[in-house]
């Protein structure tokens, strides 16, 4: 709210000063009027002071606004992250997801920093512009404005293409991220085998992807935003051209001097909403991902009804329980039967593959069974909250890992 207040007396100077050098040439300096010149130049400079202002204090707020934005839009997607289940970390790549919450949420921030308030008083001064142009020279105005249907040729050329390559330059990005982070957790292997120079090799094709990939998509913009400035140089053209022939006949001198000014402001908003609109695609691009990342539900979910599992004695039971990762893949497990009763030890020997791990992790339902049933105490665990199974398991993971900190912090 403050930076939309903030926005309206930006947009309201910016619509003054050019009018001001108009009521300065026409009334005073043509009349050689000291005074009235004096007062006139106290007045700008004190416009241009209050211009600067807010448009510091616009821009502050926004930012402000943004960052919290930002970094609340991250803390939703590490708690959604969290309540994932395993099945959807088994299938994505670590550093593409990281790529998501830092990168593609950066994206978005970018369009809020500059955001609807800009937008909307972008809109404003260009609606201001015309309105005070037309009411002082239509002719004159109509003139300048022959530039604009060019201005949408451009716009819809640019709009076409763009989505699609920034689109492109976010899959990029997340393949370099996630190449990046698999390789470094997995270095010790590549040295270990000697295989640097084909990973070098790899990563170099996904870096160079991601290069060509934004050199296409800031290419479009190295394109439309020069054309943007091209067709704003030739209105202020047009505006000397029949503006200097017109002079002292349709047009003082002061109309002129007010009219050029108008146009450059005229454009500087074309200009900033020509940006915001290269923004707009990234984030757009960026947005999908984030969104699809949010949309995703956890496959494992307590149910409606669910009820906190009570201290548990220890028997455990798989009642004919089968398994598969995904419906594509064979099963793990078929119609597997165990009970384990409290207090006793079991081992579970096998081969690489051969569902030992998998037993586990349907135990504590990191996983649901696709067939039969895997119960605790006689309750089955998909009837029973997680957060209650899990504060009564013990887990030893086969691969130690330690958190970034002290021993004491993890051991808290």
């Amino acid at each position: 709210a403050l930076a939309f207040a903030a926005m309206l007396v930006v947009t309201g100077l910016t619509l003054l000063t050019p009018y001001l050098l108009k009521v300065a040439v026409d009334q005073y300096i043509t009349a050689g009027n000291r005074q009235g010149l004096m007062t006139i130049s106290l007045i700008t400079a004190g416009a241009f002071v209050g211009l600067y202002a807010g448009t510091a204090g616009q821009n502050y707020l926004l930012s402000w606004v943004g960052q919290r934005a930002l970094a609340a839009m991250r803390s939703d997607l590490f708690q959604h992250l969290q309540r994932l289940s395993l099945s959807y970390h088994d299938t994505h790549i670590v550093g593409v997801t990281v790529s998501r919450v830092m990168n593609d949420v950066a994206t978005i921030n970018e369009l809020l920093s500059q955001g609807i308030v800009t937008l909307a008083g972008d809109v404003l001064v260009l609606g201001g512009i015309i309105v005070i142009m037309l009411s002082m020279s239509p002719r004159l105005a109509l003139l300048t404005f022959t530039v604009l249907p060019l201005m949408l040729l451009v716009t819809i050329w640019f709009s076409r293409r763009a989505r699609v390559a920034f689109r492109e330059t976010r899959t990029q990005v997340a393949k370099v991220v996630g190449g990046l982070a698999e390789d470094i957790a997995g270095v010790r292997v590549i040295q270990a085998f000697g295989q640097e120079n084909s990973t070098q090799e790899r990563f170099s094709q996904v870096n160079e992807a991601n290069r060509d990939a934004n050199i296409s998509a800031m290419g479009l913009s190295f394109i439309f935003l020069p054309a943007i400035e091209f067709l704003g140089m030739l209105s202020t053209a047009i505006v000397l051209w029949f503006g200097g022939r017109a002079s002292g006949e349709e047009v003082s001198l002061g109309v002129l001097v007010a009219f050029l000014s108008y146009v450059t402001r005229f454009f500087q908003p074309v200009q900033e909403l020509s940006r915001m609109y290269t923004t707009m695609q990234s984030a757009m691009a960026g947005g999908e991902q984030v969104l699809k990342l949010l949309d995703t539900p956890p496959a494992v979910q307590d149910a409606p009804d669910a009820a906190d599992l009570p201290p548990v004695e220890g028997w455990i039971t798989l009642e004919y329980a089968s398994f598969k990762y995904r419906p594509d893949l064979p099963e793990v497990l078929h119609e597997a039967c165990l009970v384990v009763e409290p207090g006793q030890t079991v081992a579970l020997v096998g081969a690489t593959g051969a569902g030992k791990s998998t037993i586990g992790n349907l135990i504590a339902r990191f996983y649901d069974v696709s067939g039969g049933a895997v119960k605790i105490d006689g309750h089955d665990v998909r009837d029973i909250t997680q957060r209650s199974l899990h504060r009564q398991i013990g887990l030893v993971p086969q691969d130690s890992f330690l958190f970034s900190g002290s021993i004491a912090d993890n051991i808290r």
